[in-house]
């Protein structure tokens, strides 16, 4: 602006001195008219800038030959501005070239903006690919105009950057040199010396006289944290303004929901000394309120009861205004939809207007007044989705709970949003929706926006156990369409869109081989999810013992059930009903049947299974941070032993398992809980038993129970269960007492629990990863009569997932075993345990 008001102010003198007298390159023609005027624009001529013509730059100013142009005046400034804001020039000056009767020339002095040539950063930490990062995210590609604006958003941005990582002191400088195969461009070296990093060295508070300064750090910096050597693993001290100014706010609302409503930062400063920054905050925090009378006007779909019961606050309460406005459904209400704001919108009142009001004070006491304003209720009007590339408009169309027609319900956008997210199709962290309510109309527009991402896997496991290297791959087709299996030109590698899940894995270690194959389509009919699943299973067993014989087994396996969603109690619960055969027949293979040993003959296993289920954590299947997973199960045969009426007592093991009969129940619970920022709480319990119809008989020696490592090992070809339980090796079917972590011929009974402290490092599409903590106990036990919950193998240990599209998940773990193994008096120690597509 210095350069336009001194250019304007130049061409006011020119064009004064012009009038006064002739100029030689006018020829001495006399210059017609007083002090400035108005003029015909016959040409312009440009002095610099060779790259542009007059023609352009006429176009740039929008000033056209032969147009009447007042000199000084608007037009010509306007013209100036114009130039300058084409960001093509360094120097824009305007000069009269000549008068010669009404017609004027003018000569544009202008100086292009020079270019960048070759750019690169050094300073310690730039290596190759943070060089590539810094000018990709900073926009400087070869021939970007060099601006002043782009030097400050450069110096601000990386200044920024490196504030952001807690170096306080990062200085910039750029080094241009001449580009020697283009005048026009100039080339930089970026220096950036990032400095030492500076901590925050203490937070102290004044003023706080019902509050400790270290629970003011806890509770209300959730961000801003001092130097602590534990804490600053999860929280590094950094010293960042924005999140200072927003650690300022929580600290007034954690106040306030002490019941400090007054609280104020009086003053707060910032100093520094050798050891870092420190922090100090006077603070005001006035007297602490308590809840008096809860009054509700307005309302009449619900009562003040249910209100009352759902606003969840009570006479007598401290006044805690933050969470009195959250249960209220101020400021976006509860997470779990559980405020009273939230009551009305689950009804179909989108535009009940829900607001507390402090009606009264009396001393240390609030009488507060909720007012309600219910209005009609709304209809969702029109329900659009896009970004689903692959996946066909059916697939999102049945897994939408906001339909047009259908009341609106803020549950419902919530359940939507879980349904598209559990698929394995789009990216959760990526699912948008926008909502345009018609208070008009009574009714609401929602547009839902997916992300694709890829959904096939390439499924690698390998193990190692019982002395033998275990490998398995597979594929699975999470998006798969059978009804396009025959039309090529839908292959993409194969058919997808339709939401179906084909698997085709094989399994292989020194001597068996294990091959399946697995299809499921979750909508069988259509109106509600019912998930039909069908798969085959073959594995054979193929090797010599030590005297050279050979060993066969031949294990043939079909499954098939329904896993249906259900409406009572909620629509978290589904229903699964299945059946499953397994066909063993083993030629001089040793089968264990209680003090007999089987070499040769068969065993069937016809059984039916039940699960009920309720699943509502998410909403990232990969990474669960909200809800809880319960499931209990039960797989059962026919008592064929109360049909036949057969002494068992005098049969042989052969005869007496020929067809198995058990039954066995299993219950399982896994809850997910923030509690520190975006640190997650897994807490897992489960057990289960299996037990015989027929005291003779007992619980077969199949479908047993056994503990350690990660569930991947050698021989499991007698339905055994795997549970996994890091610190141990995974288990064997030889030695052990009742003690130890699986007793000889598996276990009858088994409990587990697990505590998992999980912290999200990359949420990004390409690689999700979360590192994690834990602790584990679990055992097995042979009969009720050994029985012992408090018996338990404990283990500690820490571990990483990653999760990538095309390949699963992945992770490992390094745990430590407390407690001693079979044939062992002393503590498992440490285990080094590695996973892939494997649930713990």
């Amino acid at each position: 602006m210095k350069y336009r008001s001194l250019l304007i102010l130049f061409l006011i003198v020119s064009v004064t001195a012009v009038n006064a007298q002739v100029t030689q390159q006018q020829n001495n023609a006399e210059v017609l008219g007083k002090q400035g005027g108005t003029y015909i624009l016959k040409d312009i001529v440009i002095d610099g800038g060779e790259k542009y013509t007059p023609e352009e730059i006429l176009r740039f100013t929008g000033l056209t030959k032969g147009e009447s142009i007042e000199i000084p005046g608007q037009r010509l400034s306007a013209a100036i501005e114009r130039l300058w804001d084409t960001e093509n020039f360094s120097k824009v000056e305007v000069y009269v070239e000549s008068v010669e009767g009404e017609n004027i020339v003018l000569k544009f002095n202008l100086q292009g903006l020079k270019e960048l040539g070759t750019i690169r950063f050094e300073g310690k930490g730039i290596k190759k690919a943070k060089n590539e990062k810094l000018i990709k995210d900073n926009n400087l590609t070869p021939g970007t105009k060099i601006t002043q604006n782009l030097i400050n958003n450069l110096r601000y941005k990386i200044s920024q950057e490196y504030i952001q990582k807690g170096f306080a002191d990062a200085t910039l400088n750029i080094d241009e040199t001449p580009d020697a195969q283009d005048p026009n461009k100039v080339n930089w070296v970026v220096h950036v010396d990032r400095g030492n990093r500076v901590k925050i060295d203490k937070i102290s508070f004044t003023g706080n006289e019902n509050v400790s300064s270290g629970r003011l750090r806890r509770k209300g910096f959730k961000d801003t944290k001092q130097k602590r050597f534990l804490l600053g693993i999860l929280k590094p001290s950094k010293l960042i303004q924005e999140k200072y100014d927003e650690d300022k706010k929580n600290l007034v609302d954690y106040y306030n929901s002490l019941g400090f409503r007054d609280m104020r930062i009086k003053s707060d400063s910032i100093t520094r000394n050798e050891k870092g920054f420190n922090i100090n905050l006077d603070l005001e925090e006035g007297k602490k309120y308590y809840i008096g009378d809860i009054s509700f006007v307005g309302n009449t779909v619900f009562s003040s009861e249910v209100l009352s019961q759902r606003l969840g606050y009570k006479t007598g309460d401290v006044y805690d205004a933050v969470g009195f406005k959250k249960k209220v459904g101020e400021n976006g209400g509860e997470e779990d939809n559980s405020d009273v704001a939230s009551t009305y919108m689950d009804g179909g009142y989108l535009f009940a207007e829900v607001t507390p009001v402090e009606k009264s004070i009396s001393n240390d006491t609030i009488n507060l007044e909720i007012r309600i304003r219910e209005g009609s209720k709304a209809n969702w009007n029109r329900v659009t989705w896009s970004g689903n590339t692959v996946t066909h408009d059916h697939v999102i169309l049945r897994s939408l709970r906001t339909k047009p027609g259908d009341l609106f319900s803020k549950a419902d956008i919530k359940r939507t949003y879980f349904a598209l997210a559990g698929m394995a199709y789009f990216d959760p962290q990526k699912i948008g929706q926008n909502i345009d309510p018609d208070p008009i109309t009574n009714t609401a527009n929602i547009h839902w926006s997916v992300v694709e991402k890829g959904s096939s896997q390439v499924q690698v496991q390998a193990g190692y156990g019982g002395n033998s290297f275990i490998g398995t791959i597979g594929l699975t087709f999470n998006n798969f369409s059978l009804r396009n299996f025959l039309k090529f030109k839908k292959f993409n590698p194969v058919p997808q869109g339709d939401g179906q899940i084909l698997s085709l894995q094989a399994q292989a270690g020194q001597y068996f081989q294990t091959y399946s194959f697995g299809f499921t389509e979750p909508w069988l009919f259509g109106a509600r999810p019912t998930a039909l699943s069908v798969s085959a299973n073959y594995s054979k067993v193929n090797y010599r013992d030590i005297y050279g014989d050979r060993q066969k087994l031949d294990i043939l396996s079909f499954n098939a059930g329904l896993n249906r969603q259900l409406r009572w109690p909620d629509d978290y619960f589904s229903l699964y009903t299945g059946l499953s055969f397994e066909k063993y027949k083993f030629d001089n293979y040793p089968f264990q049947f209680g003090s007999e040993t089987l070499y040769n003959g068969q065993a069937n296993n016809f059984s039916i299974n039940i699960g009920l289920s309720r699943n509502s954590a998410g909403p990232d299947p990969f990474f669960k941070s909200s809800g809880s997973d319960f499931e209990l199960s039960a797989k059962f045969t026919p008592p064929y032993s109360l049909f036949r009426k057969k002494d068992y007592s005098n049969m042989s093991a052969a005869q007496k398992y020929k067809w198995l009969e058990y039954f066995k129940v299993k219950a399982k619970a896994d809850a997910y809980n923030e509690i520190i920022g975006k640190m997650v709480l897994r807490t897992s319990i489960e057990m289960g038993f299996l037990d015989g119809y027929n005291k003779e008989l007992g619980a077969p020696p199949f479908e047993r129970f056994y503990m350690g490592g990660v569930g991947l090992m050698y021989g499991r070809y007698d339905g055994r269960e795997l549970i996994p339980l890091r610190g141990y090796e995974d288990a064997s079917s030889s030695g052990g007492t009742s003690t130890d972590i699986t007793p000889y011929g598996g276990g009858t009974i088994y409990n587990r629990v697990n505590f998992e402290l999980r912290y999200p490092i990359s949420m990004s599409q390409t690689a999700k990863i979360y590192a994690l903590a834990f602790g584990s106990a679990g055992n097995t036990w042979q009969g009720w009569g050994n029985y012992n919950p408090f018996q338990l193998k404990r283990a500690v240990g820490v571990g990483i997932r990653v999760y990538m599209g095309a390949f699963g998940l992945i992770g490992f773990d390094f745990a430590y075993g407390l407690d001693k193994t079979i044939n062992s008096n002393e503590p498992s120690g440490w285990q080094t345990h590695f996973l892939m597509n494997q649930e713990l």
